[in-house]
């Protein structure tokens, strides 16, 4: 029922229409408007004309008459008269004449010079709408001694007729005049027009991020004007875009260096004190056991408790040491690093469920790629449980071999996930935005999907550079999405 009243809501079908559309509709009803009120304007002249011609006819009529009646009654031939009358009558075609012939009363019809009847034909709307009103003034009597009487009367069918062919003639012209000119507008405008919707599209490509989108410049001064600002706004988007995008690579490079300092402090200082801790606490547990005294069994205990606590630590240094800088990187496969990844996330999350499916992958694929897709992995499936509140994550990570000379291999990972979705487009979340950024600045790409009934996915391709070797610093290399 909704969609038929919008269908019948005359608001909703103009707007629904494209501007050429609307355009051409309103030069149409206009061109329509102006040729009924022409029209309207006519008929009524022609009225006026049909109905004076009639008069005039008339009188000519009733004049010709008088004068033939007046000559034949001279003469002695008033019988001669339905023969010379009409002949006398023939190039008055406005007018018929009801002559009494054998004590019958007959209608001539004025016969023309070349000898053949006038076409009459009209439609009956035409003739009803230009027919004059002449009652009371369309028939002349006309009557003389020892003669039957004259009856002349107005007709005007043939002035209808003539009116009609006149009408037929300029409506076919308006026709043809006016469908040439809307179809030589449906073309112009479509020249005109085609900038405004390279503009839409311009807009929808800025809208998809794409600030490196810039149009063509048009002739049409006005056009032309929206164009530069068009450009000069993409433009300074792009600039912005691609300021925001270095301080998120700064940004980028400054946490994983701080990550990799506290890594190598927690690894080399507080790893060394604990283990040297847990070596001390060991000597002193095997120097009491040589006691023979009552309070070896006390300092056993608290030997005991040093030992759980210093395992204690070891076990979350350990964990933090996975957090901060997923082990050594090129030296363990990527796909054990990723598996690894995600016991530690179910561990950690046992009420959501975390599926991953990693198909066949090289050791390494440099150091970049490979903690771009360990940090993808790690961010999404957290941003998915603790903002969207998933209750099942699916992971799907695969090289893809590109065709073609141009073409790249890429890791394309893939995460689904129910809940509630969010999109990257204009990410809400520091976490979301710099998961987009760390694939950006690598020259990958990361694409969002929600639907109501799959939930939610998100793509990453991340561009493969053959570096099984590669150490170092994180290499950040500019892209776009």
């Amino acid at each position: 029922m909704r969609r038929i009243a919008k269908m019948l809501n005359p608001s909703a079908l103009w707007n629904g229409r494209s501007v050429r559309t609307q355009l051409l509709l309103i030069i149409g009803v206009a061109n329509l408007l102006a040729a009924l009120t022409a029209g309207a304007i006519w008929i009524l002249n022609t009225r006026a004309a049909t109905r004076v011609e009639i008069e005039a006819s008339l009188e000519t009529a009733q004049g010709f008459a008088n004068a033939t009646i007046r000559d034949l009654a001279k003469q002695g031939r008033l019988d001669q008269l339905s023969e010379r009358l009409p002949d006398e009558l023939r190039n008055l075609r406005h007018v018929r004449l009801l002559l009494m012939v054998d004590g019958k009363l007959s209608m001539y019809s004025p016969v023309t010079a070349v000898g053949k009847p006038v076409s009459r034909w009209a439609p009956k709307w035409f003739a009803r709408l230009v027919g004059p009103e002449m009652s009371g003034r369309s028939t002349r009597v006309i009557s003389a001694s020892r003669a039957d009487p004259v009856i002349i009367i107005g007709e005007p069918a043939d002035e209808i007729a003539e009116a009609w062919r006149d009408f037929a003639s300029l409506a076919a012209i308006w026709l043809t005049l006016n469908t040439l000119v809307l179809i030589m507008l449906y073309v112009v405008l479509a020249r005109v027009l085609d900038p405004l919707a390279n503009l839409a599209r311009g807009m929808q490509s800025l809208k998809g991020g794409r600030y490196a989108t810039r149009l063509q410049p048009s002739r049409v001064k006005e056009i032309a004007l929206i164009t530069d600002r068009f450009n000069g706004l993409a433009g300074n988007l792009d600039g912005a875009r691609k300021e925001n995008s270095q301080l998120y690579r700064q940004l980028i490079t400054t946490q994983e260096k701080v990550r990799r300092d506290i890594a190598h402090e927690l690894h080399d200082e507080a790893g060394a004190c604990l283990f040297g801790i847990a070596a001390n606490a060991s000597s002193i547990k095997t120097f009491a056991n040589r006691l023979a005294d009552e309070q070896t069994s006390e300092i056993e205990g608290h030997v005991g408790k040093i030992l759980n606590d210093a395992d204690r630590l070891k076990a979350m240094n350990r964990e933090i040491l996975k957090q901060l800088r997923p082990g050594p990187i090129g030296q363990v496969g990527l796909s054990q690093l990723i598996k690894e990844l995600v016991t530690g996330l179910q561990r950690a999350h046992p009420k959501c469920q975390i599926l991953a499916t990693i198909e066949e992958l090289a050791k390494s694929y440099g150091e970049g790629a490979d903690l771009t897709l360990y940090r993808f992995v790690q961010e999404g499936v957290t941003a998915a449980i603790r903002k969207a509140k998933a209750k099942t994550v699916y992971i799907d990570i695969v090289e893809v071999h590109g065709r073609g000379k141009a073409a790249r291999e890429t890791l394309r990972a893939t995460l689904r996930f129910d809940g509630a979705g969010f999109t990257g487009s204009k990410p809400k979340d520091l976490t979301i935005a710099t998961m987009v950024e760390r694939v950006r600045a690598v020259g990958g790409s990361c694409v969002f999907r929600n639907s109501k009934n799959k939930g939610t996915t998100i793509r990453t391709d991340i561009p493969i550079r053959r570096a099984s070797a590669a150490a170092g610093e994180l290499e950040l290399v500019g892209g776009s999405l």
